[in-house]
């Protein structure tokens, strides 16, 4: 039977990012021009004039070779070619779908109204003559950001699951082309790296037994492959050449947390990584001044991240930002697509902000988000002033629009998505949706042949026990509602109970009074860090008024004293004592990080990112070094009850041990360990029982999704 169709178009048309003039045949987009040669021009021709319409083989080689005898090799080589000028993929189409064993079909709807855009282009160029105004300011009012974020909210909807397997995979990067993505895999405590097409090829997959390897990233031309080595401290920038899988290395890095650290400038001649800081600009080295000296000494055990940017030519490397403060970092760095603008990411590590540099003038940086959330990534839009990035503002993960200019951001969905790149040359997003579920544990101090038991479990996160002063209530946070909430757990009744919730509000590290009614828990919200006075009889939550700078890791000493810790932008945290008649101390110099108190009023603080844990009185007096040794990345699992303190080994016996702070001798209570994100461990007043909590499980797929609404822009 003969098929029905409409004969080759004759006029000009577009669709996607395509102009196509059938009589020359000339394909061109914002970046690449191309004249087809005759066979392909024909092809696409009759292509756009069926959008949507099934073309047989034998229609298509009948229209294309007429009387020409020739096999259907001949034609799936043409439809390939033609692919590959579109930048098309054969498992993943945009434009060109393969139908098995009939034909093909044009999917991507032409653009009606080009006729009428180039109306609107020769009025814009009038009225730019005219003065009346620019072309520049044409594009901004023209712009809408409300219409863009309901398309990418449709995109998102029709993702596609990429990967489905057990192992745990993570950053992912897709390539320019929109062909293949690049990806971490953690598996049998190994970091490699695996790189698969958009169908789900396996194309190579990279190890170093000596390294975990972090933050793969495309070159613009898809050929190489950056990826940061990290060998215990040290960090190694390692170019994989993926023709040969040839390897060199280019210099040293630094990760300072799970986001990416490269990215390359369009031209492929630079590329911008994170690396340790300079000493800021107000620290001299040649300044003996003991407060300058004391500066020195607290940057250098902070060890700093910032962007710096590495020419391939010359082999130079220079320094693009300065983190504002001794615990900020700066990581996750971005080029838009015209390289005029460098985007990343600056905090710490549990509250993030985007940032943005002009490349000229890298001195002004330019803040656009002001919320007190953690943003894992971002990627830049074609069109250079939107920017889709991941956040935890509302308390689950999900995607977000950011208009750079305007800096109004709008949530587009996609719950769990964290780690969003964007094809460059093609409108493919990526991401890795991930789950993670945290319980709490209870562990026999008495009696070593008993197994932990699970006494608070949910599918979200609960983590932060603390044990209330008779023993016999477990206060924690969990974000089974979105943002984390303090509920507390009853060992009579073994029930869970919520017991405080604020909206807008994380809250965590949860400390009780000495008499068992009044809990102190910080807080992160859009006004920064805080501390809440939280009734344990009815949910009453009040803030700490009475410090008016930003603080956290606030408890009770026995005379009702309030000790807490300063989260003041650009300076270093201080611990802070709050005395009851309403005077404000500052009891340390060198830096705070968690504190804890003793039965015989002593505190126990560590020092951000500095190996150790310390102890002071109450007056801030007589500082001595209890644990010298103890590994600052291990700061969340410690805890203090009466005159002993609990902490993990993980060099030799790996091990919970007891250390009596009035003797200074420690032994093993436990080879169970923590495992969670945040403070993981409390001990009961009587020391017979420690309760953990433990990352039990985390999911993780990578997810594609067709960017439609990008097509037409």
């Amino acid at each position: 039977m003969t098929q029905t169709f409409a004969p080759p178009l004759e006029k000009p048309c577009q669709f996607g990012e395509w102009s196509f003039d059938p009589v020359d045949g000339q394909l061109r987009s914002k970046r690449k021009a191309h004249r087809l040669q005759p066979r392909l021009a024909k092809l696409l021709s009759i292509f756009v004039a069926n959008v949507h319409v099934l073309l047989s083989r034998e229609t298509l080689i009948e229209i294309l070779w007429q009387d020409k005898t020739v096999n259907e090799d001949a034609l799936s080589r043409c439809v390939a070619e033609l692919r590959s000028t579109l930048g098309d993929d054969r498992l993943s189409p945009v434009y060109i779908e393969t139908v098995p064993k009939k034909g093909y079909r044009f999917i991507h709807p032409l653009n009606t109204s080009a006729t009428q855009k180039m109306s609107v282009g020769l009025t814009i160029l009038a009225l730019v003559l005219l003065g009346s105004f620019s072309l520049s300011q044409f594009s901004n009012q023209s712009f809408n950001s409300n219409e863009l974020a309901e398309g990418l909210k449709s995109d998102l909807i029709s993702a596609r699951r990429l990967t489905a397997d057990s192992i745990f995979e993570h950053q992912p990067e897709i390539s320019n082309h929109g062909d293949k993505v690049a990806f971490s895999v953690i598996e049998d405590k190994e970091l490699t790296v695996r790189v698969v097409s958009v169908g789900g090829e396996l194309l190579h997959e990279i190890k170093e037994p000596d390294y975990y390897l972090y933050s793969p990233t495309f070159s613009p031309d898809d050929q190489s492959l950056l990826i940061a080595a990290v060998e215990q401290q040290n960090c190694l920038i390692f170019r994989y050449r993926l023709a040969s899988m040839q390897r060199e290395t280019l210099g040293e890095c630094l990760v300072p947390n799970s986001s990416g650290i490269f990215s390359w400038s369009p031209d492929g001649e630079s590329f911008s990584y994170v690396a340790p800081s300079r000493a800021p600009d107000d620290l001299s080295l040649s300044d003996s001044s003991s407060e300058n000296q004391e500066k020195l000494e607290a940057s250098k055990n902070i060890s700093r991240a910032a962007i710096w940017t590495y020419h391939l030519k010359t082999e130079q490397r220079s320094q693009l930002t300065q983190p504002t403060g001794l615990e900020i970092f700066d990581t996750r760095p971005r080029y838009s697509s015209d390289g005029k603008t460098l985007a990343f990411t600056r905090g710490t590590k549990s509250a993030r902000h985007l940032y943005t540099i002009d490349i000229g003038k890298p001195n002004q940086t330019n803040q656009l988000t002001d919320t007190h959330a953690f943003i894992a990534g971002f990627s830049w839009l074609e069109n250079n002033r939107s920017l889709l990035f991941d956040s935890d503002e509302l308390g689950d993960r999900k995607l977000w629009l950011l208009d750079v200019q305007s800096k109004q951001k709008q949530i587009l969905g996609a719950r769990d998505a964290q780690f969003p790149s964007v094809a460059k040359k093609r409108s493919l997003l990526a991401f890795h949706e991930v789950r993670y579920s945290a319980n709490i544990w209870s562990v026999d101090l008495t009696d070593d042949s008993q197994a932990p038991k699970k006494i608070i479990e949910s599918t979200k996160y609960d983590n932060f026990p603390a044990f209330s002063p008779d023993g016999q209530q477990i206060a924690f946070t969990t974000n089974r509602h979105g943002n984390s909430e303090v509920w507390l757990y009853s060992a009579a009744t073994q029930q869970q109970s919520k017991l405080v919730a604020t909206p807008g509000l994380n809250m965590f590290m949860p400390n009780w009074s000495s008499d068992g009614e009044q809990l102190l828990v910080s807080s992160r919200g859009a006004e920064g860090y805080r501390c809440y006075q939280v009734s344990v009889k009815n949910g009453k939550a009040q803030p700490i008024k009475l410090i008016k700078q930003a603080h956290y890791a606030c408890l009770f000493s026995e005379e009702g004293d309030i000790f807490a810790v300063s989260k003041v932008p650009d300076e270093i945290s201080q611990l802070l004592k709050l005395n009851t008649d309403g005077t404000l101390e500052i009891l340390t110099e060198e830096g705070a990080r968690r504190i804890q108190i003793t039965n015989s009023g002593t505190l126990i603080y560590s020092i951000p990112n500095k190996d150790g844990l310390y102890s002071v009185d109450l007056a801030g007096q007589n500082r001595q070094t209890i644990l010298p040794g103890f590994n600052h990345s291990l700061d969340d699992h410690w805890t203090v009850q009466g005159n002993y303190l609990y902490y993990p080994k993980i060099e030799g016996q790996r091990a919970i041990w007891r250390y009596d702070l009035t003797t200074g001798k420690e032994k093993i209570v436990t080879t169970e360990l923590p495992s969670a994100i945040g403070l993981t461990m409390s001990v009961n007043p009587q020391q017979t029982k420690l309760v953990l909590s433990r990352t039990d499980s985390r999911q993780s797929d990578i997810y594609l999704s067709k960017l439609n609404s990008l097509l037409d822009e």
